[in-house]
C-alpha cells in the first residue's frame, strides 16, 4: 500500500488540481441553473455570460489593467535588473531584499498601505491608482525572475561585443535581450497572471473599477455564468500553452535540423535503409535469389526470443552486478586519486610558500611586504588545511601495518595450532583453513592500503563478470545466427518452378518435353521477375536521389558554401532580419489598441450606481441602455462599511445602503433628498396621505392596474418613523432621502421534520420541545400545516432555551441582528435606545449593551450554536439545524426545492403554483415573536413597550449628493420602479420588494408562504456612530472567546 502512495502521488496531486477544474467545466453546460445538480447539456450559461453587461465589464477591466501594469512592470523591472547588476554586489542584494518585501508580505497590508498613499497623495482613486498598485506588486517578479539570469550571462560575451565595436546600448539589445528573451516572457506572463487575478489590492484601490475578482467576491452568490467564464479562461490557457509549445518545438525542431545537416547526419537513417534496399535488390538481380522469410511460427518466435535476449545481454542495465562493480570501482578510484592530490596539493603549496618567503625577504616595500604576507596567512591556512589530512592519512597507513603485523602474527599462531593437533578431523581443519584465509585476506588488504585492496579486487571480480558476460553473448550471437539463417532463407526467383523441374521423373516418356516446357515457362517467370526488381529498384533510386537532393537544398540553405562561383548572398534586408520583432510588436500593438479601445467605450457611462450583489436581474442594464441611450457602470459591494468606505475614494451617483447606513451618509451631507416631483412611477408618499400613498392589503381584481406603484404601509410606517437630524440639522426620515429597494424582517425557523415519501416525518425532541413552551396555535393538519406558531406566545427567550436544551442553532452572524435578539428578549427593542426605563430605572446606552453583551455571551457559549454568513441557507436547505434565525428572503430562497436557482422560469411566483410538490411545505415553520411584556414595564421616552418585535430592514434607493448627471438618474429611478422592472426584480431574487402591487404579483392571497413573503411589523436599526462601534468590539470580544 505504501509503496501504491508512493507511485500515485504526483496522479493524485493531479487529481487534487485538475478535479475541481473538470467539475467547473462541466457544469458550465448544465442546463439548470443549479450549479451542484445536473439537469441537461446545454450553452445556455454562455449565452448568459456575453449578455451580463457588467460582468463582461470587469473582465475588461481586468484584462487592461493586467495588459498596461504588465508593460509597465517589465520596463521598470528591467531597468532595475540593470541597474541592480552594475552596483557592488552587497548593495545589489540589500536592494532586491528590499525588492522583495512586497512579495512577502500579507496582500492586505500592501493594499491598505497603497490606499493610504493613494490618500495623502489626493490622487483620485481609479484606473490610474489601479494600474499603480498594480505596477507596484509586479515589478519585484520581474526582478527575481530576470535578475539570476542577467548575473548568469558570460562576462566574456559582453567584452566580445565591445571588442567588435558595439556601444552598451547595441550590446544590449543584439546581445543581451535575446539572452534574456525567455525570462523575460515568463516574468510577463507571471505578471500578467498576477494582476488578472488579484481582488485584494484591486478591491482597497480600484475605486469604481472593477475587476473579475472583485465581481465575483461581491456577488451575494455563485452564479452558473462563472462557471462558463472560468471554462472559456481555461480552454484560453490550454490554446495558448498549446500554440506556444508547437512553436518551441518547431524552433527546436529546427536547430536540431541544423546540428545535423553541420554534422551529415540529417535523414541519415533513411538514406541508409532506402541504400540497403538498393544493395538488396542489385544483390537479387545479380544472384538471380530473393530471402524468404519462414512462415514457421515456432521458428520465428525462437528467433524473436533470441533477438530479444542478445540485445538484453549486450544492454549496459542488462547485468546488475556488472554495474554495481563499476561504480563501486569508480568511487574507490576517486578516493584514491583525492587523497594522492592531497599530497600534490601540499607539496605544491609548499613551494609556493617558500618562494613567496625568498620574495618578501628581498623586498622593501612595506605595502607590497604586508600584500605578499596576506597572501602567505592565507597559503598557511591552506597547508594546514592539507597537513592536517596528509596526518590523518599516514597515521591510519601506521595504524594498519600494526594491525597487519598483529593479524599475521595471529595467522601463524592458527598455523601452529593446525599442525598441533593430533588426530584433528575434518571440521577442526575446515575451520582453521577459514579463519587462515579469512585473517590472510585481512592482512594483505592492510599491507597493500585498504583502497587500493578493494580497487584490485573490484577491478579483478569485473573483468571476471565481463569475461563471463562476453562468452554468454557470443554463445548466444551463434544461435542467433544459425537460427537466422533457417527464417530467412536464399532462394529462386523462380523457385516454383524449379522445384517442378526437380521433381520431374526421368524415366518418363515425355520427360524431355516437359523439361523443355517448364524451362520455357521459368525463362519467362524470371523476366517478369527480374523487371519487377528492375522497377522497384528504379523507384527506390529516385526516392534517394530525392532524398539526397533535399538534404543538399538544406544544406545550401543553412551552410552555403561561400566559394562556389554559383554562390549569390542573400539580400540583408532590415524587415527580413526583424520580422519576429516586427510580428510580436504589432500583435502587442493591435491588442494593445482593441483593448483600450475597449475599456475606453465600457468606461464612457453618465451613470455610476452601487448595489449589493445579485441585487439585479443584469438584463434590466442591458434594456434601461437601449431605451434611453444612458450608459451605466454598474458597481457591486458586500456590505455596508464596504459601501460607506468606498464613498470616500469613489462617486457613485447611486446607491443602495441599509437604512441605518442612509441615515449615516445622510447626517454627513452625502445624500441628496429624493425629488418626488421627477419620480413619475410611484406614489409620492410624502404629498399624498398615507391611506392614499400606500396599500396593505391585496387587490381583489388582479386585473385592474394602476399607473403607479403604492408603498406598502409596513414599510411607509417604518420609513416614516425612521427620523434623524441631517446635516443641514433639520429633521429628516428615510421618505425624504431613500426609495426602498428591497425590505424584509428576521425571524425565527424550526426545522419541524421531513417528508419521506409523501409521509410526514416529525423532529419529535423539537415538536415536543415547543409544545412545553406552548407556542403552538390549537390547530394542526391544515392545508399541510402540521404545526403553527402562534408569533404572541413565541419569545427570543426561546434561542437562550433551545440552546441549554442542546438543540442545533443556526444564528444570522451580523453583530447587530445579533445584539438585536437579546435587546428584544431584555427590553422589546431592537437597539439601545435613549431614555430606556425598566421598572422605573433609567439605563443608557452603554448599559443597555453591557446587559445585553452577558445574554449574547451566555448564548453562544454553546457548542450547539453557531453564527454563519451566506452559509446559514446551505444549512436550512440541508435541514442541518433545529432553530434558525434569518431574514425572510432568505429562509423562501433556501426552502425551495430548486435551490440555488436564481433565473429563468424556476421564479418564486412558479414555486408557489407548485407549492404541493415542495418538500418543505411546510415542515419547516417561521414566526416573529410577538410576546407580551406589558408585565416587564419597559419604557421608552415614557411610552410603555408593549410587545417583542424584530428588525425590520431595508436597503434603499439614494442619490449621491455630488450626483452628475440628475436627469440620467431618475431616468433610470422611473425605469427601475416601474411595474415591468420591479416583477423582474422579484422574480430574479424572490425578495419582498416595498410595494404592494409587486408584493401581490410575487404572493397569491391566502398562501402560507405570505407569511414569509410579506415581512411584519418592526423596527429598523438607526445610526448612532459612538455606541454602534461599542456594540461591534464587544461582539468581537465575545466571538474571539467562542472557540
Amino acid at each position: 500500500m505504501k509503496k501504491f502512495i508512493k507511485s500515485s502521488y504526483f496522479l493524485i496531486m493531479m487529481l487534487f488540481i485538475y478535479v475541481p477544474i473538470a467539475v467547473m467545466i462541466i457544469f458550465s453546460f448544465n442546463s439548470g441553473s443549479s450549479v451542484t445538480s445536473w439537469s441537461g447539456f446545454s450553452l445556455e450559461w454562455y449565452s448568459a455570460l456575453v449578455n451580463n453587461s457588467p460582468f463582461m465589464k470587469s473582465i475588461t477591466v481586468s484584462l487592461f489593467v493586467a495588459m498596461v501594469s504588465t508593460i509597465m512592470s517589465l520596463l521598470i523591472g528591467m531597468m532595475a535588473v540593470v541597474g541592480l547588476t552594475k552596483i557592488r554586489k552587497r548593495s545589489s542584494d540589500n536592494w532586491v531584499r528590499i525588492a522583495n518585501i512586497p512579495l512577502v508580505n500579507a496582500d492586505v497590508i500592501t493594499a491598505v498601505g497603497l490606499m493610504l498613499l493613494f490618500v495623502l497623495a489626493g490622487l483620485k482613486f481609479g484606473i490610474v491608482t489601479l494600474i499603480a498598485a498594480h505596477i507596484s506588486f509586479n515589478v519585484p517578479y520581474v526582478i527575481i525572475t530576470v535578475l539570476p539570469f542577467m548575473n548568469r550571462i558570460d562576462k566574456n560575451i559582453l567584452e566580445a561585443s565591445k571588442d567588435l565595436g558595439g556601444n552598451q546600448r547595441q550590446t544590449f539589445y543584439k546581445v543581451v535581450l535575446p539572452i534574456l528573451t525567455p525570462c523575460i516572457i515568463t516574468a510577463a506572463a507571471i505578471c500578467f497572471a498576477m494582476s488578472f487575478d488579484d481582488f485584494i489590492i484591486s478591491y482597497f484601490t480600484g475605486g469604481g473599477q472593477t475587476n473579475v475578482s472583485t465581481f465575483i467576491y461581491t456577488a451575494k452568490r455563485m452564479q452558473p455564468y462563472i462557471n462558463a467564464f472560468g471554462t472559456l479562461l481555461v480552454a484560453s490557457i490550454v490554446v495558448i500553452v498549446l500554440i506556444w509549445n508547437i512553436i518551441q518545438i518547431a524552433l527546436q525542431k529546427s536547430k536540431d535540423v541544423k546540428i545535423q545537416i553541420k554534422k551529415g547526419e540529417y535523414k541519415i537513417k533513411l538514406i541508409s535503409r532506402i541504400e540497403s534496399e538498393i544493395k538488396y535488390l542489385q544483390s537479387c538481380l545479380s544472384t538471380g535469389t530473393r530471402t524468404q522469410k519462414s512462415k514457421n511460427l515456432r521458428l520465428l518466435a525462437k528467433y524473436k526470443l533470441l533477438k530479444i535476449q542478445f540485445k538484453l545481454l549486450n544492454s549496459k542495465n542488462n547485468n546488475k552486478k556488472i554495474s554495481k562493480l563499476e561504480w563501486k570501482k569508480e568511487i574507490i578510484s576517486s578516493e584514491i586519486k583525492t587523497e594522492k592530490r592531497y599530497f600534490t596539493i601540499f607539496k605544491k603549496l609548499n613551494i609556493k610558500k617558500s618562494q613567496i618567503e625568498s620574495k618578501i625577504q628581498k623586498m622593501t616595500n612595506e605595502k607590497k611586504i604586508r600584500k605578499f604576507e596576506q597572501v602567505l596567512s592565507k597559503l598557511e591556512r591552506k597547508i594546514n588545511k592539507y597537513e592536517k589530512e596528509i596526518e590523518w592519512i599516514n597515521e591510519r597507513n601506521e595504524i594498519d601495518k600494526e594491525k597487519a603485523l598483529e593479524i599475521g602474527q595471529q595467522v601463524i599462531d592458527l598455523k601452529e595450532e593446525l599442525a598441533n593437533l593430533e588426530y584433528p578431523n575434518s571440521k577442526e581443519i575446515s575451520w582453521y583453513n577459514k579463519k587462515i584465509k579469512e585473517l590472510s585476506i585481512k592482512r594483505d588488504s592492510l599491507l597493500e592500503g585498504r583502497n587500493q585492496y578493494k580497487l584490485r579486487m573490484t577491478i579483478e571480480k569485473l573483468a571476471l563478470l565481463q569475461k563471463e558476460n562476453e562468452e554468454k553473448s557470443r554463445k548466444k550471437y551463434e544461435q542467433l545466427k544459425l537460427i537466422k539463417s533457417k527464417v530467412f532463407r536464399k532462394i529462386s526467383l523462380v523457385d516454383s518452378i524449379d522445384k517442378q523441374i526437380n521433381l520431374l521423373d526421368k524415366d518418363d516418356e515425355n520427360y524431355s518435353v516437359k523439361l523443355v516446357e517448364l524451362q520455357e515457362i521459368r525463362e519467362e517467370k524470371l523476366k517478369e521477375a527480374t523487371e519487377a526488381i528492375n522497377s522497384k529498384l528504379s523507384s527506390k533510386e529516385e526516392k534517394l536521389e530525392k532524398v539526397n537532393n533535399y538534404v543538399k537544398a538544406k544544406r545550401d540553405k543553412y551552410f552555403p558554401d561561400v566559394l562556389e562561383e554559383t554562390y549569390v548572398p542573400k539580400s540583408n534586408r532590415w524587415i527580413k532580419r526583424n520580422w519576429k520583432q516586427l510580428t510580436m510588436g504589432s500583435a502587442l500593438l493591435i491588442s494593445f489598441s482593441l483593448l483600450t479601445t475597449a475599456y475606453i467605450m465600457n468606461n464612457i457611462y453618465d451613470l455610476v450606481i452601487g448595489n449589493w450583489g445579485s441585487y439585479i436581474d443584469v438584463n434590466l442594464i442591458t434594456k434601461f441602455e437601449k431605451e434611453t441611450g444612458y450608459k451605466v457602470n454598474y458597481q457591486q459591494y458586500d456590505s455596508n462599511e464596504s459601501l460607506y468606505n468606498k464613498t470616500y475614494t469613489f462617486n457613485y451617483d447611486i446607491m443602495v445602503p441599509s437604512d441605518y447606513m442612509v441615515e449615516k451618509l445622510a447626517t454627513e451631507g452625502a445624500l441628496q433628498k429624493i425629488d418626488w416631483d421627477k419620480v413619475e412611477t410611484i406614489e409620492s408618499p410624502i404629498e399624498n396621505p398615507s391611506s392614499t400613498s400606500c396599500q396593505n392589503s391585496l387587490f381583489q381584481d388582479n386585473e385592474v392596474v394602476q399607473e403607479k406603484l403604492h408603498y406598502n404601509c409596513n414599510i411607509l410606517e417604518a420609513h416614516e418613523n425612521h427620523k434623524f437630524k441631517d446635516a443641514e440639522d433639520s429633521s429628516s426620515n428615510l421618505l425624504d432621502y431613500s426609495i426602498p429597494w428591497f425590505w424584509g424582517d428576521v425571524r425565527i425557523v424550526f426545522n419541524l421534520g421531513d417528508m419521506v415519501n409523501g409521509q410526514f416525518k416529525e423532529n419529535t425532541k423539537l415538536v415536543n420541545f415547543l409544545k412545553e413552551q406552548d407556542v403552538f396555535k390549537n390547530q394542526a393538519n391544515q392545508k399541510r400545516v402540521f404545526y403553527e406558531i402562534d408569533p404572541d406566545k413565541l419569545s427570543w427567550d426561546i434561542l437562550w432555551k433551545g440552546a441549554e436544551a442542546g438543540f442545533n442553532l443556526a444564528l444570522n452572524e451580523d453583530p447587530k441582528n445579533v445584539f438585536m435578539y437579546g435587546f428584544e428578549k431584555l427590553y422589546g427593542n431592537v437597539e439601545a435606545k435613549d431614555g430606556l426605563k425598566v421598572n422605573e430605572t433609567l439605563l443608557t446606552k452603554q448599559q443597555q449593551i453591557d446587559n445585553v453583551s452577558s445574554e449574547i455571551k451566555n448564548l453562544v457559549s454553546y457548542r450547539n450554536v453557531g453564527l454563519y454568513g451566506d452559509q446559514l441557507q446551505d444549512k436550512v436547505h440541508d435541514r442541518d439545524f433545529d432553530i434558525a434565525v434569518m431574514y425572510n428572503g432568505d429562509l423562501i430562497y433556501a426552502t425551495q426545492d430548486d435551490y440555488e436557482s436564481e433565473v429563468e422560469e424556476d421564479n418564486l411566483k412558479v414555486v408557489r403554483e407548485e407549492a404541493q410538490t415542495n418538500s418543505f411545505d411546510f415542515t419547516i415553520i417561521s414566526e416573529v415573536p410577538r410576546k407580551d411584556l406589558t408585565n416587564k414595564n419597559i419604557k421608552i421616552l415614557d411610552k410603555q413597550v408593549k410587545k417583542e418585535s424584530t428588525n425590520l430592514w431595508s436597503d434603499n434607493l439614494v442619490i449621491s449628493s455630488g450626483n452628475r448627471h440628475l436627469e440620467a438618474t431618475y431616468a433610470f429611478i422611473n425605469f427601475i420602479y416601474s411595474r415591468d422592472s420591479q416583477e423582474a426584480l422579484v422574480d430574479e431574487t424572490g425578495m419582498p420588494t416595498g410595494f404592494q402591487e409587486i408584493l401581490e404579483y410575487g404572493m397569491t392571497k391566502g398562501d402560507e408562504w405570505e407569511k414569509w413573503f410579506t415581512p411584519q411589523e418592526g423596527d429598523s436599526f438607526s445610526f448612532d456612530e459612538k455606541f454602534d462601534n461599542y456594540l461591534v468590539d464587544k461582539f468581537n470580544q465575545i466571538i474571539s472567546t467562542k472557540h
